[in-house]
């Protein structure tokens, strides 16, 4: 994990990740040979665009205390001690906060260096502000939405060779919440 210098330490404590599965549509068929890339995009919930926008503008990407949290899960998605993780590098993360045109959302990208274990394993997402941290500020809890778009691989010439095909019944997360959101995916 990387030490920042000079920087007040990131609450890990305070953050946590929604954990997606992927299921392939066609069992016999070799959906992930290939991808090299996955992107997933999340869109923040009502809790969490007045979390970022309203009420704690310092953990946004570049705020104050949030600049050092999103730097630190750079290198926390992939942790190998991660429950059932995907071998893995996250290459970005992108907060997008647009009012003017109701944009709120968290986009990752992952460097995939085996395909072989989207199959088996889970991509983590976040960072994302946890149920405890919230506690008080928000009516509702703080969700992040998973919609149709929002998980494709890629292969080495940057085409997309796969995506969601269907949703859960809830494509709807918070933080650190047991269960995965399970997505059936095809090409």
């Amino acid at each position: 994990m990387a030490t920042l210098t000079g920087c007040k330490d990131p609450e890990p404590d305070k953050f946590g990740t929604v954990k997606i599965e992927l299921n392939p549509l066609i069992a016999s068929e070799d959906t992930f040979a290939g991808t090299t890339e996955i992107v997933v995009t999340m869109l923040y919930g009502q809790c969490l665009q007045d979390f970022y926008l309203l009420n704690h503008p310092e953990y946004q990407q570049d705020g104050i205390e949030g600049a050092a949290i999103f730097d630190e899960w750079i290198d926390r998605l992939c942790d190998p001690g991660l429950e059932k993780v995907i071998d893995c590098e996250v290459t970005s993360i992108d907060q997008t906060l647009i009012s003017d045109t109701s944009v709120y959302q968290l986009r990752v990208t992952y460097a995939v260096k085996d395909p072989t274990t989207l199959k088996l394993g889970y991509i983590h997402v976040g960072p994302f502000p946890t149920d405890e941290f919230v506690s008080g500020e928000c009516e509702l809890r703080p969700t992040v939405e998973l919609r149709a778009n929002g998980v494709l691989g890629r292969d080495m010439s940057d085409s997309q060779i796969w995506g969601i095909k269907a949703l859960p019944g809830s494509s709807n997360a918070v933080a650190n919440q047991g269960a995965p959101l399970r997505v059936d995916v095809g090409k």
